[in-house]
């Protein structure tokens, strides 16, 4: 069996292009689209966000409509709040990683197999470490 040939994406070929050189392949491909969504395939075909690519559409002159207009704003309003609850879940596991004691331990060194925790005590660090009372 011969090994199969990588092929290179179309769509990226366009990424990374100077902005008045990705404009004017863009006047010929608006020509030849025909679906629903300029904008977000726009944005796919040409590696930018649905912003810009709202922008260099309006530069190059196509009208969009209001209907699109306000689905492009719903769609970047859910990615933002995607990514905000993204980050808060992030947030929120890291710091139950690092919760290691409860109302009994200050600190819990493990767990024996039974699930029973050990570590040392709130009232083993009173004991040994006792307040020093500097007087002035």
């Amino acid at each position: 069996m011969g090994k199969k040939k990588k092929r290179k994406s179309k769509k990226k070929q366009f990424w990374g292009l100077p902005r008045d050189i990705r404009i004017e392949n863009a006047k010929s491909w608006i020509e030849t689209y025909n679906e629903e969504y300029i904008v977000q395939a726009y944005a796919k075909r040409f590696g930018l966000n649905l912003k810009n690519a709202m922008k260099e559409l309006q530069i190059i002159g196509f009208q969009i409509s209001t209907q699109e207009r306000v689905h492009i704003k719903r769609i970047i309003k859910e990615r933002k709040l995607q990514k905000e609850n993204k980050k808060a879940k992030r947030k929120a596991i890291e710091l139950n990683e690092f919760e290691e004691y409860d109302e009994t331990f200050a600190f819990i060194a493990g767990y024996t197999e039974g699930g029973a925790p050990f570590g040392v005590t709130y009232e083993e660090i009173e004991e040994t470490y006792e307040p020093v009372l500097i007087r002035d």
